[in-house]
C-alpha cells in the first residue's frame, strides 16, 4: 500500500492528466491544420504539374489566343489589327456558315441516333450469346484502328462513280448505270454518315457491352423468375442502371461528331453545292484557302461555345429527368 501511495503521489501524470496536457490551443490547432493542408497541396501539385503544364501550353493558351484573335483580323501570316465584333457580326450574316451549321447539326443528330441504336442492339446480342464473342469484338473494332484519312480513302475507292467497287459490281451484274453516291444529295450525306458509323460502331459496341456486363446478374435473374422477358428486363433494369453511361456517351459523341472533317474532305470536299460541308471544313477553308483568319477564328470559338452549351444542356436535361423519376 505504501508503494502504491508513493507511486500515485510521485508526480507521474495519470491518463486523464496526460490527455489534458496533449490538448492544443485553437491557434496551435489552426497552424497544424494549415501546415497539413499546405503539405497536401504541394504533394498534389507535384503530381498534377506535368499534366497542368501540357494543358496550359497546348490547350488553355491556344484557346485564349484564338478568342483574342477572333476580335482581330490577320495575326497569323500578317500583322494583326483590332476589328472588335466585326468578325462575330459576319458569322451571323454569312450564308455559307449558316449552311454548314445546319449540315453539321443534321449529321450529328442522324449519326448519333443510328450508331447508338446499332451499338446497343449488337452489344445486347453479344452479351446474350457469348459464343464467338472475341471474334465479333475484334471484327467490329478493327475499322477504328485505321487512321481516319485511310478509312475515308477506302470508302472513296468503294463509292466512286467511275471506278468504285460498288458501282463496278452493280454495273457488271445488274447492268445499267452506276449510282452517284458522292455527287448528289441526300446520298452524299448518307455516305458520309455510313463511313462514320462504320468507323465508330465498334467502339460504342464495346462501350455499351461493358455497361451491360456491369449490371448485377441478381437483378436480372430475379426479374426473369418473375416472368419478365429479355426486352422488358433490358428496358426496366439495364437502361436505368446504365443512365450515367448514356450521359457520358452522349456528351463524348456530340464533341466528336461536331469535329467531323476527314471524311468530308476526302469523299466530297464539301459538295455537292455545300451539301456536305461541316463547320470544321468551313473553318479550314476560310483559314487556308481564303486567308480569312478573323472569320475562321470567330467560327472556331463559336464551335467551342456551341459544343459546351450542348454538353451543359445534356447534363441539365438528364439531371432534371433523374430528379423527376425519384
Amino acid at each position: 500500500m505504501t508503494d502504491s501511495g508513493n507511486h500515485l503521489n510521485s508526480g507521474v501524470p495519470t491518463g486523464r492528466e496526460t490527455w489534458a496536457e496533449l490538448k492544443l490551443s485553437p491557434d496551435q490547432y489552426r497552424r497544424l491544420v494549415n501546415r497539413y493542408r499546405l503539405r497536401y497541396l504541394r504533394r498534389a501539385s507535384g503530381f498534377l504539374a506535368p499534366y497542368m503544364i501540357l494543358w496550359l501550353v497546348f490547350l488553355a493558351i491556344p484557346v485564349g489566343w484564338a478568342i483574342f484573335l477572333s476580335f482581330n483580323d490577320d495575326g497569323v501570316l500578317a500583322p494583326r489589327y483590332w476589328v472588335g465584333f466585326e468578325n462575330w457580326a459576319r458569322t451571323f450574316d454569312d450564308s455559307e456558315l449558316t449552311q454548314v451549321v445546319f449540315n453539321t447539326s443534321v449529321f450529328v443528330a442522324l449519326a448519333i441516333t443510328i450508331v447508338f441504336g446499332l451499338a446497343i442492339f449488337l452489344a445486347s446480342l453479344i452479351n446474350n450469346h457469348r459464343r464467338g464473342e472475341n471474334f465479333f469484338k475484334v471484327t467490329l473494332y478493327f475499322p477504328l484502328l485505321a487512321p481516319p484519312i485511310l478509312g475515308a480513302m477506302i470508302w472513296h475507292f468503294m463509292l466512286h462513280f467511275d471506278f468504285g467497287i460498288v458501282n463496278l459490281i452493280k454495273v457488271g451484274i445488274f447492268g445499267g448505270e452506276g449510282v452517284n453516291f458522292l455527287g448528289k444529295n441526300p446520298r452524299a450525306m448518307g455516305s458520309i454518315i455510313a463511313v462514320e458509323i462504320w468507323r465508330g460502331l465498334g467502339f460504342w459496341v464495346l462501350f455499351y457491352l461493358a455497361g451491360l456486363q456491369s449490371v448485377p446478374g441478381e437483378l436480372l435473374e430475379a426479374a426473369k423468375l418473375d416472368g419478365a422477358r429479355s426486352f422488358r428486363r433490358f428496358l426496366r433494369i439495364s437502361v436505368p442502371m446504365m443512365r450515367p453511361l448514356f450521359l457520358f456517351a452522349l456528351v463524348i459523341a456530340i464533341i466528336m461528331n461536331f469535329q467531323l472533317f476527314d471524311s468530308v474532305k476526302i469523299l466530297t470536299d464539301g459538295g455537292p453545292r455545300m451539301g456536305t460541308a461541316t463547320i470544321v471544313w468551313f473553318i479550314y477553308r476560310r483559314m487556308f484557302a481564303f486567308q480569312d483568319t478573323g472569320l475562321a477564328f470567330a467560327a472556331s470559338v463559336g464551335l467551342l461555345i456551341g459544343t459546351m452549351l450542348l454538353t451543359l444542356a445534356v447534363f441539365w436535361l438528364l439531371r432534371q429527368r433523374s430528379k423527376g423519376e425519384t
